[in-house]
């Protein structure tokens, strides 16, 4: 990866402005990508929920789970994504399918070691938090930095050692953002359905029957924005292990002194 390209200023960021600058990147670095993949992954676990619900008569507690597990797996797509784009790199809709697709066998392997490691450490509640934080970053590292399933469990839990606070904060503040999503679609699905159209609450109402087709909307919507935030994350913590700010900044004085004695 070349740091002189980031599309981002290289610096130590809090958690706040780590959520503030994914909101951002989304809206304004490649929407129209975000909006493309969107449309392709996630209109279609938005339909299955839906035929779940009101064709396979499911309760909405298991709708729910069906829900959180396919959002979890549709983040790495938008993980590639922000990956490329934070350093200017072209990426496809054709690209990214291969992508997903050879790292696929190794992603969902690392995604169901993290997942069975969090379950086991929320057994004992002094070990839930540190389980959480352990698994964040392994997206990461296998869809940006290659790893196997194992390895990759093993490098994210490396990697989050020394700042296990700051990768919670990320983690609850990501939690926070889904909910807001969730809640602000349910408002606007029922004011537009039921007030405007006077059509009641045919969708469901997430207050009074636990869920709603508008508020599954809004989990999927946060999807690209908590995938981007947790990368962006990541970046913040390799810039604070490795540096990279500083390497930038020498790599701009490399080239201010070549450029003098050309």
């Amino acid at each position: 990866m070349n740091l002189e390209r980031a599309a981002i200023v290289l610096r130590q960021r809090s958690t706040l402005e780590g959520l503030d600058l994914a909101v951002r990147f989304v809206l304004s670095l490649d929407l129209s990508l975000y909006v493309k993949v969107g449309a392709v992954l996630l209109s279609p676990c938005l339909v299955l929920c839906a035929l779940a619900r009101y064709w396979g008569q499911w309760s909405w507690w298991w709708v729910w789970l069906l829900a959180w597990c396919l959002a979890t797996l549709m983040q790495g797509a938008f993980t590639v994504v922000a990956g490329r784009l934070m350093f200017s790199e072209d990426i496809s809709g054709r690209t990214l399918w291969r992508e997903l697709s050879r790292k696929l066998p190794s992603y969902i392997g690392a995604l169901l070691v993290t997942r069975v490691v969090l379950a086991l450490g929320s057994s004992l509640v002094l070990l839930a938090p540190q389980s959480w934080a352990r698994g964040a970053f392994v997206y990461e590292a296998v869809l940006l930095e290659g790893a196997g399933a194992r390895e990759a469990s093993r490098r994210a839990a490396r990697f989050v050692r020394y700042h296990v606070g700051h990768t919670l904060g990320m983690l609850v503040a990501l939690v926070g953002l889904q909910i807001g999503c969730v809640v602000v679609f349910e408002y606007l699905g029922q004011g537009l359905v039921e007030f405007v159209l006077q059509l009641g609450k045919p969708f469901g109402d997430l207050f009074d029957d636990g869920g709603s087709l508008f508020a599954l909307a809004g989990l999927f919507v946060s999807v690209p924005f908590s995938a981007t935030a947790r990368f962006l994350s990541y970046i913040d913590a390799r810039t604070r292990r490795d540096g990279w700010d500083i390497q930038v900044r020498f790599a701009a004085i490399d080239t201010k002194e070549d450029a003098r004695f050309a």
